[in-house]
């Protein structure tokens, strides 16, 4: 168990989930997510998303990936790059109903930064849990992970720290043909 500012975690089931949720959408992610990263400027953008939902999406992007060891999605700007996605590569009925779905979690009563640091823990859990109903609530939560999960590891401190990125993995040794025997191709 990890704890986090007094909250109960397992790591192990986290990591089974993301991996779940890594392996059965990589396939539905389209390219728009993946370009939304290469052009994500965390420095340039000008959010449109209301500062009560952008401080919606980091609460939720910091339950998904928390600060253990590595620095949380808020710190890697990833509500910056949910709304640079959603504002920039997002069809408009798409985003319409994405923003409804996001301020149905924001105007709620109580909405959701109101509620306590485990209250906001089981209601995102409660979302995940319930991540594959048929239901517009489910698919902005499926997409709101998919985009935490895509930002973060795109950024520079998930690709960095997170994914300990090694651009030369080990130390050059030259060899000889003789060797190693024969080259493969």
């Amino acid at each position: 168990m990890c704890h986090l500012n007094g909250l109960a975690m397992d790591r192990r089931q986290f990591l089974i989930n993301l991996s779940v949720l890594i392996g059965t959408s990589v396939t539905s992610l389209n390219t728009a997510a993946i370009e939304a990263a290469l052009t994500f400027d965390s420095k340039t953008i000008q959010p449109m998303f209301k500062v009560l939902q952008r401080n919606t999406i980091k609460a939720i992007a910091d339950i998904i990936i928390p600060q253990t060891d590595t620095p949380s999605a808020s710190a890697a700007n990833v509500h910056l790059y949910v709304d640079h996605y959603v504002h920039q590569f997002m069809e408009a009925p798409l985003r319409q109903r994405f923003i409804q779905q996001l301020d149905l979690l924001c105007n709620d009563s109580p909405s959701f930064l109101q509620h306590s640091a485990n209250e906001k823990l089981a209601l995102v859990q409660n979302l995940d849990d319930h991540m594959y109903a048929a239901n517009e609530q489910s698919l902005f939560y499926k997409q709101l992970k998919q985009l935490i999960v895509i930002g973060y590891y795109t950024s520079e401190v998930g690709a960095t720290q997170a994914l300990n990125f090694d651009p030369i993995p080990g130390p050059y040794q030259e060899m000889k043909l003789k060797d190693v025997g024969r080259v493969w191709f």
